[in-house]
């Protein structure tokens, strides 16, 4: 994904809900599943996904950039996602 190729809100949205469901072991996730809310992602999980968004979407991730807002629901994520792929 880091290939410098520019990718759709929506492609970003797939990937990172495909990300989520592999991470949390899930085939499925609600289209507004608040993982704040739900507990979802342990600490561990987190950081594999932070890691994982900076290596597949070759982006640059700092302290400043967790809160609530960015990391709540998969759409969230996907938003974020761009904004930072806009940054580059």
């Amino acid at each position: 994904m880091k290939d410098g190729l520019a990718l759709t809100e929506s492609a970003v949205r797939d990937h990172v809900y495909t990300l989520l469901c592999d991470l949390l072991l899930q085939d499925s996730l609600p289209a507004d599943h608040d993982l704040r809310e739900s507990g979802a992602l342990n600490s561990v999980m987190f950081l594999e996904l932070f890691v994982r968004l900076e290596t597949e979407f070759g982006i640059h991730l700092t302290g400043a950039d967790v809160t609530q807002d960015n990391f709540r629901t998969v759409e969230s994520i996907a938003r974020f996602v761009c904004a930072k792929r806009a940054d580059v």
